[in-house]
């Protein structure tokens, strides 16, 4: 008996825009935490690091996923730092600040200026995260006197003494992490952090007014704090900030993480429009709590700044969330970059956390450095989708029943997942098993389509059908994918890091294509 072949026909729209690929999109997360800078990136131990202190495998690995910014020094540590003690001569900083969540000292040798110099060296914008915990608005305005002031002020002529006469020019802050957490110092309730980003907001901007400034948002597990945040800064606040991660030990469920993703961001993009309509003075709240309706001149954006597969590592002591990824993740992981890249209207910043050895693209130990499993995901879909704009796409193909949490929820183990009880699942009939994701640019002359395949046995043919005045040009195109998978537990380790890779081949220009099982293709055409 002859078995019937899935298939799947995906349409591409080439006159719907669903976005822009443009901004802080493809970020990286460095962390004054575990061995995320100290031991990991930043270690004057190993025998392989430089004269500063930096391992040149480890910034030569983020250099070539071309992170637009990156993200420093937290996270948590954010609250643990007061930025006084991260600039100026190592000397005459604090030796270490405790890391609370693990009780480990952590150096505070790659400051400010440190990280400056490594997003310059790698071609990225430093994304600071001010101290919104512990420290003060005058604190945060002080902040950005230190590094953007020209005149002669207290804080710019403090730099100057530090041995900088020009300013930095750092222009993306977000003010705290996860503040409304109780792992967390400084923990607000949302309408004393709204009350303080109000205040800071306003001095930051006054000394600076091109900065832009990030705002802490919480998503699915408490809305209200959201609307609550964006009622008190709307007008001021240029982006807000939402947090996940995800992942579960089945394939099947960790193929609808992206689905998830989706509906955290198409929530927040709700209440970003609810936040924008005090501008009419109509919210009961608007005169009570503001005086008058807000100015707003321009949509607050979605910062999806914390994200990734996570499930099984915990915060511990010798290795603080010390994810060891496997192909799965990989391919969890390239089903999540294309929903930012599906929603660019609303995501205005993206970065994955974290970039070295917490939940980290690179593992390292002294003497060796591993890209993991996921490093190759990113620099797949970065080197794809890197510009131009996103286009709608229709699929049509088959479906498969999965479930995933609704919200990072701790650890997931194999035992745990295989109770569908819980209420914390969000329960999937019909999940896609084709997740596609088109964009073209023109002035390059490329079309872009790549896809998640995600059903673990079958492969799928899969008929590509343009429309729009989008077509694929000349009579070959380019296929690159993971390499080495199929076994979807395979890792990359310290000991053996190239199972998992990338591979690239040239293949005709044809309708249609057969995608293997459990598999993340990039199709390249001229245009």
């Amino acid at each position: 008996m002859k078995i019937k072949r899935k298939t799947a026909d995906v349409f591409v729209l080439g006159r719907t825009t669903l976005g822009q690929i443009e901004g802080p999109l493809f970020g990286q997360f460095i962390e004054l935490g575990g061995r995320g800078i100290n031991d990991g990136l930043y270690d004057p131990s190993s025998p392989l690091a430089r004269a500063d202190g930096l391992r040149p495998d480890v910034v030569e690995a983020i250099r070539e996923l071309r992170p637009t910014h990156v993200r420093y020094p937290g996270g948590c540590a954010a609250a643990y730092f007061d930025w006084q003690e991260l600039v100026g001569p190592v000397s005459e900083r604090p030796r270490s600040k405790l890391f609370r969540v693990t009780g480990v000292p952590q150096s505070t040798a790659f400051g400010i200026p440190e990280a400056w110099a490594f997003c310059r060296e790698i071609g990225a914008e430093l994304y600071l995260t001010i101290n919104a915990h512990t420290q003060s608005t005058e604190d945060a305005a002080n902040l950005v006197e230190y590094l953007n002031g020209t005149g002669p002020s207290k804080w710019a002529d403090l730099r100057r003494r530090h041995g900088r006469e020009e300013p930095y020019g750092v222009r993306l802050f977000s003010l705290g992490n996860e503040i409304y957490g109780n792992w967390q110092a400084g923990q607000k309730t949302a309408e004393s952090y709204a009350a303080w980003c109000r205040e800071a907001i306003v001095q930051m901007k006054r000394v600076d007014p091109s900065i832009q400034v990030v705002v802490c948002g919480l998503g699915r597990p408490c809305p209200e704090w959201d609307r609550t945040v964006l009622f008190g800064t709307v007008g001021l606040a240029d982006m807000i900030a939402v947090h996940n991660y995800f992942g579960r030990p089945v394939f099947k469920d960790s193929m609808a993480a992206n689905l998830v993703f989706q509906q955290m961001i198409d929530a927040l993009d709700k209440t970003i429009d609810e936040a924008c309509d005090t501008a009419l003075g109509v919210h009961t709240r608007t005169y009570r709590e503001l005086g008058s309706p807000p100015v707003v001149t321009c949509r607050p954006g979605i910062a999806l700044d914390e994200w990734n597969v996570w499930y099984r590592a915990t915060h511990d002591p010798e290795k603080d969330l010390e994810e060891v990824y496997n192909y799965m993740d990989a391919v969890t992981l390239a089903s999540l970059m294309q929903v930012v890249l599906r929603n660019t209207r609303a995501v205005t910043l993206s970065n994955i956390s974290e970039a070295v050895n917490m939940c980290a693209s690179i593992l390292t130990d002294r003497n060796r450095m591993v890209r993991q499993t996921i490093w190759y995901t990113q620099k797949l879909m970065r080197d794809a989708h890197d510009r131009g704009r996103v286009l709608g796409v229709a699929v049509d193909g088959p479906t498969f029943a999965a479930k995933h949490e609704r919200f990072f929820c701790g650890i997931v183990s194999p035992e745990k997942a295989k109770d569908d009880t819980l209420p914390s699942l969000l329960h999937f009939d019909e999940v896609p098993a084709v997740d596609v994701v088109a964009s073209v640019d023109e002035a390059r002359h490329r079309l872009v389509v790549s896809v998640v395949q995600k059903l673990e046995h079958d492969p799928v043919d899969v008929t590509l059908h343009f429309s729009g005045g989008v077509s694929p040009k000349g009579r070959q195109a380019v296929w690159r994918t993971l390499s080495g998978g199929r076994r979807l537990k395979v890792e990359n380790t310290l000991d053996h890091p190239d199972r998992i890779g990338l591979e690239c081949r040239r293949v005709p220009v044809q309708a249609t294509y057969t995608f293997p099982p459990a598999s993340v293709t990039v199709l390249e055409f001229g245009y």
